[in-house]
């Protein structure tokens, strides 16, 4: 009994965490995928079990990441309308059971990271630094405009080297398309900080959106979509991506549309959500062109 207590309680913070968080870190894993396949990924025995461990650990760090930003912002998400009925302690859970929780699943990525390798430790390590500077640093973290957005950018381009650098060494052409996964993941958190401008100025979390205004946090966003667009024509041409995604410019202009609409709809939840849904389909389409090639 005196074990069963405790596993129930720790099950139950693992079914929260599930249910309102499962599918974002899901989707994230096509970063490393990406990555290990456009690193020369072979499909023998002992690379299966290889890819199978750093997407493990993957899996791992990134629930972490999520957990972990959940207990640092405890009391900040409680206050925030939107978000408030998905608070851990509105569940009867501990901010201390929580803690435990992030705790084992970073111990469990390194674990997994450790059989890989020492590339993989490394990156792993940073990416779990950038996370503890986001949700906890009040210099380096996400009520810093500009740093936030650069932390969003180093660790989306460290996700995507995680699966590369499994089968090969780090180098510029693994550097190059880091860079277009880094400023897709920074461009759509500030339109998340766009969708999440209400309850942040409520907290006074001083995100971009915060600081600088929605429209202008939205344009950004747009510049460094423009950018990660650039990146991708730029490599199809060069030979380093499919020659098919030299057509990129056609996918840029139906986005450059959409965030026209989006501007004219006026910018808040509902309009950031929108034109969240349709950006991920454009370059959940780049990443299938990425494979076929």
């Amino acid at each position: 009994m005196t074990f069963e207590a405790p596993f129930r309680q720790y099950a139950r913070v693992m079914r929260h965490f599930a249910s309102t968080r499962a599918l974002e870190v899901l989707a994230l894993q096509g970063s490393p995928v990406l990555g290990s396949l456009l690193g020369g990924f072979s499909f023998e025995r002992s690379g299966v079990i290889r890819l199978g461990l750093l997407l493990f650990g993957s899996l791992a760090l990134t629930a972490h990441v999520f957990v972990f930003n959940d207990w640092a912002g405890h009391s900040s998400d409680i206050r925030d309308p939107r978000r408030a009925a998905f608070v851990f302690a509105r569940r009867g859970i501990s901010r201390r059971q929580v803690a435990c929780v992030a705790t084992v699943l970073l111990i469990l990525a390194n674990v997994a990271f450790a059989a890989v390798g020492g590339t993989a430790i490394l990156i792993g390590a940073a990416i779990a630094v950038l996370s503890l500077l986001y949700s906890y640093s009040p210099s380096f973290g996400k009520s810093t405009p500009i740093v936030a957005s650069i932390d969003h950018l180093l660790g989306g381009a460290l996700h995507f080297l995680l699966g590369y650098t499994l089968s090969r060494p780090l180098d510029a052409r693994g550097l190059m398309i880091s860079l277009f996964f880094g400023l897709v993941f920074a461009a759509g958190h500030l339109n998340q900080e766009v969708r999440d401008y209400e309850g942040d100025l409520l907290n006074g979390i001083r995100t971009s959106a915060v600081a600088f205004g929605c429209r202008r946090t939205f344009l950004a966003s747009l510049f460094a979509f423009t950018a990660a667009y650039a990146i991708v024509g730029t490599m199809a041409a060069l030979g380093i991506l499919p020659r098919l995604l030299l057509w990129s410019p056609v996918l840029w202009l139906l986005h450059l549309a959409w965030s026209l609409r989006a501007l004219q709809r006026g910018l808040g939840f509902e309009t950031a959500v929108w034109m969240q849904r349709r950006y991920r389909l454009l370059f959940a389409f780049i990443g299938l062109v990425m494979l076929a090639g």
